[in-house]
This record gives C-alpha cells, structure tokens and sequence, in this order.
C-alpha cells in the first residue's frame, strides 16, 4: 500500500537541542525521564521539545531526510493564477488561484515540453490543474493559498 502524503509534525534531532542527555548508569530515573520525552529514531534522538514544522511523510520516506509539508510534490498546492496578488489592505476579496501538483505548478510536467524536450512557451498550464476562488484572508506564508471557504464569508446559522 502507497504512503499516504499528510502533513505530520517533525522534530530537531536531540544533538542540537538544549537538554542534556543524562547517562543512564548513574542517573537512571533521569535518563527514563529524558528518553520519554527524546524517543528514538533512524539518526539517534528526536527531542519533542523541538518541534520544525509540518513535513510530509511520504516525501520524507523517499528522500531519506525531513520534506516540509509546503515542498510535498504530491499534494494540491494552490498559488495564484499568474502570480496575481490582491490588493494590500483588503481582507476579503476573492483570489483566483491554479490547484495543482508542485511538478505541474512549476512546469515539470511531461505537458510543457514537446517530443525533442523542448519548453512549450504558449502552455500556460497543464491540463492537471484546475482554477478555483480562493479569499485573499487565506494567503499562508509561503505565498500559496487555502482553498477552503473563508470563514468570515461562512453565513452563520
């Protein structure tokens, strides 16, 4: 069964992070303590008290080290149609935003180029992404956008 590519909280390996290790011989209460909060893992410890950020599991498994969830090449990721950027000081206006894998938002897909792998400039998009609305409230930091109604436009019952 294929992994399934949601975004999971990962955590700083124990080397960088700020509580000592106790040693397990002379204070083993201390290191059972320490152990339940600095499980252990391929590379040594996790230290939960470190937490990075989301990544996305599947992506991670594949490549061998932490892939952010905002990098996870299989996800819908939503971006604005033509890097169209609303207005600045508007909370709700509407947004329209291409859906799409990062391998078709970023012109990877097998769609923008021709037999002899040459890009296809009058491609603007593939046939693997969809247009969609999305409210300018719902800008995340990575410059992308959720796709989920707005909140403040949800009428209440």
């Amino acid at each position: 069964m294929a992994e399934q590519h949601e975004p999971e909280p990962f955590y700083e390996n124990a080397d960088a992070c700020p509580h000592p290790e106790p040693n397990n011989e002379t204070d083993p209460d201390g290191w059972d303590s320490w152990c339940d909060q600095h499980p252990a893992c391929d590379d040594g410890h996790l230290c939960l008290g470190k937490p990075v950020g989301p990544g996305c599991s599947a992506c991670s498994t594949e490549a061998g080290e932490m892939v952010p969830w905002s990098q996870c090449r299989t996800r819908d990721h939503a971006r604005p149609k033509d890097g169209v950027v609303p207005n600045p000081g508007i909370d709700h206006q509407p947004v329209t935003v291409w859906v799409g894998s990062l391998d078709c938002l970023e012109r990877e897909c097998d769609e923008y180029v021709d037999e002899d792998g040459e890009d296809i400039a009058t491609v603007d998009r593939c046939s693997h992404i969809r247009e969609e609305q999305a409210c300018s409230c719902q800008r995340q930091d990575s410059g992308e956008y959720s796709t989920n109604p707005c909140p403040a436009l949800i009428p209440s019952a």
